[in-house]
């Protein structure tokens, strides 16, 4: 029979699924706990019960996490995040084990155990003679390993996770990187060389060839031929060093090797010519980084490589070790690692200065893709307007419109609750947008404020959950360190992404082009008011915008100063014919405008009463 296709032929196509704007529900808990590593970073998590089983209840994070998800209704989503506040250690973590591969009986007879491993870059060492015939548990197994790699000299240790076997070296941080210099005191002769890393670099007068560099006019110049040169070199021994201009002396260049570890320590310099100087016949301060290789066959013994799952096909990862890092710098790696958490708050043992707090406000305030930092503070001198050095005050000073703080004199995370309140809210739902002040905070005791500390605290713009007199206890004001309310910087910090992810979708979905014309101008308009209306996902429909006069001096279109604006917005775009041909050429559309009228919430009231007889 005929085929149908002969007569009707149908196509399918599916079209791109649409980008997923930003989540501005999650909150980061940055914690300095040695649980996750340096190369992991983040861990999600959905409740409070996994932190706690991962960190245990006593931890400054699971502390916070407590209070994040200690509201009604609860947060959903959180990341906690790894600020290395010291050293840390490289380790080697071996595999997952199942529960048949975790029985006791496959330790108990084995009392000749062995294997090879390399700690800190060191020589593979055989570790022999593991006897595990009096072992209980596989914690026993751990210390029978860390004691036969002391008795090897090795500077580890090994312990079992829960799940895993892990070999821990002893030493700590990220190693050094071996460093020297190259100097001149005048201009070389020719002739002069350089012998980097057992590369002749030889001076000449003119026309360089090879691994020639030309003298300049004079010798910061010819300083600075010698640096071209060493930067661009494709010369394998000398492309195992970086090199740079030294900041106090125009006539000496740094050198450093690329790796760090004591291998660097081998890179040779040596100088030909009475002006040339170097810092010595090698470079010199590489420290080896703290690490643990992967586990291998011994020479003889039973090989229990495999059955620790420290091979290099079993292992889970290896991790070197890393150098201690300040507050901003764990802030930047963690938002490195991921777009998706919005708010910031630390919760660690190792106290974070106020200058190392505004840091990391300098860093979140300047970011393209927005985030909000919450400090947790139990200064009383917050409670004080005669004190001016507070972090408060700072953070008030400064105008940071993307931090905020919150005191409290009972717990020391309690920004973390602030943001389990914000977190709750729906950005889809209808009227779901809320405001913090008269907000509760579950688990968190109210201060017992004065008339002039809470005046104190308000000036400062610090917030804080606070008991009245009628037997309730509030959050209060809900604002930044600018002044600004956080529900109002939250929201349309929501909205900027949710316009820029509609009108990003509207060009990514099309299956046709979205053509250079007032039609397709139209499009762009329509795709901004859907995100401003009453509809589900619409501004208006969270209650984040809504009716109202337009006060701004600011006007565009047909839009002005006071008029009103039944729909809480005003979308206005000039016609493409009106745009500039460079514009045109560049396929870029005219600007879409947008006048958005926020809600707004009602604070404090004033009623008063007329009585008559």
């Amino acid at each position: 029979m005929l085929s149908v296709n002969r007569l009707i032929r149908v196509t399918v196509s599916v079209g791109a699924a649409p980008a997923v704007g930003r989540d501005f529900n999650t909150l980061c808990i940055a914690g300095d706990s040695d649980v996750i590593s340096g190369l992991e970073r983040l861990r999600s998590y959905s409740s409070y019960e996994a932190v706690a089983n991962d960190f245990g209840v006593a931890a400054p994070e699971s502390e916070a996490a407590a209070l994040y998800f200690g509201q009604v209704p609860q947060p959903t989503s959180l990341m906690v995040g790894r600020w290395i506040a010291s050293a840390s250690h490289g380790f080697n973590l071996g595999a997952i084990l199942t529960a048949n591969q975790q029985l006791l009986s496959n330790w108990t007879s084995i009392t000749t155990g062995a294997f090879k491993v390399s700690i800190d870059g060191g020589v593979l060492t055989a570790v022999t003679t593991c006897d595990f015939s009096a072992v209980t548990n596989l914690n026993g197994v751990a210390s029978v390993i860390s004691a036969r790699l002391t008795a090897a000299l090795l500077a580890a240790t090994c312990v079992w996770t829960g799940s895993a076997f892990k070999i821990i070296s002893d030493a700590t941080g990220a190693g050094a990187y071996a460093s020297g210099f190259m100097s001149i005191s005048g201009q070389p002769t020719a002739g002069d060389s350089f012998t980097v890393n057992g590369t002749a670099v030889t001076f000449v007068a003119s026309s360089p060839v090879g691994n020639q560099v030309v003298i300049g006019a004079d010798a910061a110049a010819t300083i600075q031929n010698l640096l071209t040169f060493l930067q661009q070199s494709l010369n394998a021994n000398i492309d195992d060093a970086t090199y740079a201009l030294n900041a106090s002396s125009n006539l000496k260049i740094d050198v450093i090797d690329k790796l760090p570890g004591t291998a660097g320590n081998s890179f040779s310099l040596v100088k030909s010519g009475s002006n040339l100087a170097v810092s010595g016949a090698t470079l010199s301060g590489g420290v080896q980084p703290s690490s643990v290789g992967y586990v291998v066959s011994p020479a003889s013994g039973a090989d229990i490589s495999t059955q620790l799952g420290l091979t290099a096909d079993e292992s889970q990862a290896l991790v070197s070790g890393y150098a201690a890092e300040t507050p901003v710098q764990a802030a930047a790696a963690l938002a490195a690692k991921s777009t998706i958490w919005y708010g910031l708050t630390f919760a660690a043992t190792t106290a974070i200065t106020s200058a190392q707090y505004l840091s990391v406000a300098d860093f979140i305030e300047a970011l393209s893709v927005t985030r909000m930092l919450g400090i947790s503070t139990s200064d009383t001198g917050c409670l004080s307007s005669l004190v001016t050095n507070d972090i408060g005050s700072l953070v008030e000073a400064a105008g940071y419109n993307q931090t905020f703080v919150d005191y409290s004199s009972f717990e020391p995370y309690v920004a973390a609750s602030m943001f389990g309140r914000m977190f709750s809210v729906d950005f889809d739902a209808q009227n779901s947008t809320i405001e913090l002040m008269y907000k509760q905070m579950p688990g968190v005791q109210a201060e017992n404020l004065s008339e002039d500390q809470a005046n104190a605290l308000q000036a400062k713009n610090i917030n804080v959950f606070v008991g009245y007199d009628n037997d309730t206890s509030i959050i209060q004001y809900g604002t930044m360190g600018s002044g600004n309310f956080i529900d109002e910087v939250w929201g349309l910090d929501w909205f900027q992404n949710a316009v820029q992810t509609a009108v990003y979708n509207l060009f990514y979905t099309a299956t046709t082009k979205i053509p250079q014309t007032d039609a397709g101008q139209n499009q762009i308009s329509n795709a901004c008011g859907k995100v401003c209306g009453n509809q589900p996902g619409g501004a208006v429909w969270n209650g984040l915008a809504g009716p109202g006069v337009w006060n701004s001096s600011t006007v565009f279109g047909s839009l002005t100063t006071g008029q009103y604006l039944p729909l809480g917005y005003y979308i206005f775009a000039p016609s493409v014919d009106l745009q500039s041909e460079a514009d045109r050429a560049a396929r870029k559309a005219p600007p879409t405008q947008i006048a958005l009228k926020l809600a707004g919430a009602f604070q404090e009231a004033d009623v008063i009463v007329t009585v008559n007889r």
